[in-house]
Parts: C-alpha cells; structure tokens; sequence
C-alpha cells in the first residue's frame, strides 16, 4: 500500500496559485491512490476569519495527523511559513515525512525573504523540498546555502483544456491576474496606449481585481482606452475559458513570480506569450516559439513587443500550434504526477 499523505496550504475555495496547483494535484492519479487528504490553514478574508480558520486546522490536524505518513507544505517562506508552524511542529512530533513545495522564484533573492530565520529552522528540519525551476536551485545555493535539506525540481502541471484551432482574427491582448504593483497592469496599459490608434480592431481585456484597480480605471480614461479595454474583474469556468479562446496576445507584466500558471494556462490555449523575465519563465520561454520577453516596467519595450506580434499573423498562428505542444509534453498531469510519485517513494528508500 503507497504511503498515505496530507497537503497543508490554502484553502480550497481560495483563488491564489498554491490552491490551483494543489487543485490540479487532486486530479493527479496519486491523490487516490495515497488517500491524500488537504488541510487548508489559510483563507483570503478577514482577521478575524483568518485567524478562526487557521485555529480550526490546527484542531483537524491534530487528531487527524497520525493516519498519514507524509506531510506535504505548499508554503511560501513569509506568514504563510509561520501559520503553518504548528501542523509543522505536529508532523515533527509524529515523526512524519515533511515536504516543504516552495511557490516562489525571485523572491528567494530578497533580503527580507532571506533574513526570516523561521524558513530557515523549517527547510532544515524538512526531509525534502521541492522547488518550482532549476533557477531556484541556484537562488538556494547562493542565498540559503545554509540549508542542507535535499531538493528536487518540480515544475506545475497545466490542465487539460478545451481550445480551438487559432485564429488571426482573435484581435484580443488578454492579461489575467490582480491589479497590484507587482502585478503591474498599468504597464500594459500604457504600452496599449501607444498603439492603439494603429490597431483600432485591437481591444484590452483584464481579468482583474485589486488595491491598484481604481489607479488603473483613471488612467484608462486619462489614456483614452476606455472604448477599447475591458475590465470584467474575476472570472472562472467557462467564462475565463471563453476569454482565453478568443485571445490572440497574453501578457504577464509581473517583477516578481515562482511560475505562474497562467502562463501554462495561455499556451494550453494556443495564446502567444509576452512577458518578463520573471521567476521561472526564461527557462522555458524559446523566443520567437512560445514567447518573447520585454523589460521589466518598460513599456516601450512591451509596445514595440505587442507591434511586432499583431504584425505578424503568421508566426502568431506558429507560436500557438507551439505553444500547445510544449505544454503537453513538458507539463502534463501524467508527468508531473511521475514526478511526485517518485518523490514520494525516494522518501522511504
């Protein structure tokens, strides 16, 4: 019999990038087949909700935790590390198996990040760690070189979806996430502002919400746009896989990332890729094949990007047939979930 497991991380309900990649994980073969059970401790909400909602799973935990033999964290090493702590502490005292999965990528360099000395104390007393691209492993050796705990490269998985064959009148530059400053919305923004007035058949779409939304709604109007962007806010299910099928850009303008499923998600779609050169994505963004990569924060640069690509109808219609091939062979469900089956069992070897 495989060896049972607990995932420790957001709630289910919740919209971050730890939830969707543990929500994908539950349609992976093994989640069955190890009985996994996920322990949300953390919830977008309130205080007061916040801290109901961790004191509950620290409760679950506790009389639940000895049916399991692996605890497997999806953790951030910031609050989400230190709201954690107890269920840590519970599987330490169990003897359990503990897996720390890391949801970050450039954030690993920021001094802040390193001089939390609690995600040292709980990466050492880890039995392994999972990171989410070979960049990081470096970003351990030269910044955590201090942890000694075993690590192994796992990228995310990307869901099988629904998409339709590319089409050059998919005029539709897509961006998808929250309206913060790291974020960065208003840079595409402004970057759109330049162009489209030689693009008048081009719109903006932003599937967002967020503190940066009202700066970025006055400068739409400031800019002219507001006949030429959307701002549907979130969307999920059909409607977010409507949006998706019918864009012919996708852009990520965000400083700072682990890897971003949405990225995944575009090439799944067929979407070409501008983006930054964030986190993990220049490890696999092939320039001219998948994507290309614009400065951070320079909208200019982003302009002439987006220029080039609506100029371009033919090698748009060869970066999409691309795109989708890379993510099947790359990060498919089957192959990912190899990869963790395989963690799993080098636990106990």
């Amino acid at each position: 019999m495989k060896k049972r497991v607990m995932m420790v991380g957001s709630a289910e309900q919740s919209a971050g990038g730890v939830a969707s990649v543990i929500r994908l994980m539950k349609e992976m073969p093994f989640w069955e087949e190890r009985q996994c059970y996920w322990l949300g401790t953390q919830i977008q909400a309130n205080k007061k909700t916040k801290t109901l909602f961790a004191l509950s799973a620290y409760l679950k935990a506790f009389f639940i935790i000895w049916k399991y033999d692996i605890i497997h964290f999806h953790t951030v090493p910031n609050i989400s590390m230190k709201i954690q702590l107890p269920v840590f502490l519970l599987a330490k005292l169990w003897r359990k198996k503990i897996v720390l999965h890391l949801h970050v990528g450039n954030q690993l360099t920021m001094k802040d990040i390193i001089k939390f000395r609690l995600a040292h104390w709980c990466m050492n007393k880890a039995d392994r760690i999972i990171l989410i691209a070979n960049t990081f492993a470096n970003f351990m050796e030269e910044y955590w070189y201090d942890v000694k705990t075993p690590k192994t490269v796992i990228y995310n998985a990307c869901e099988k979806v629904e998409s339709k064959p590319y089409e050059k009148n998919n005029k539709n530059i897509l961006f998808a996430g929250r309206f913060t400053e790291n974020k960065a919305a208003d840079i595409l923004i402004k970057a759109f502002a330049i162009i489209h007035n030689k693009y008048p058949d081009w719109r903006l779409q932003i599937l967002a919400k967020g503190p940066e939304e009202e700066k970025c709604r006055k400068m739409i109007y400031k800019l002219g746009l507001k006949d030429k962007v959307e701002l549907p806010g979130f969307v999920f299910g059909d409607t977010k896989a409507n949006y998706f099928r019918n864009a012919g850009i996708f852009c990520l303008c965000s400083y700072y990332e682990g890897f971003p499923i949405v990225i995944l998600e575009a090439w799944a779609y067929g979407i070409p890729v501008i983006t930054t050169p964030v986190g993990a994505l220049p490890e696999v963004i092939e320039e001219g094949k998948n994507g290309y990569i614009f400065k951070f924060g320079d909208y200019n640069d982003l302009a002439e990007k987006l220029d080039f690509l609506i100029r371009n109808e033919e090698l748009r219609l060869k970066m999409s047939s691309y795109g989708k091939d890379f993510v099947n062979d790359n990060f498919s469900i089957e192959k990912i979930n190899s990869q963790i089956d395989i963690l799993y069992n080098n636990l106990f070897n």
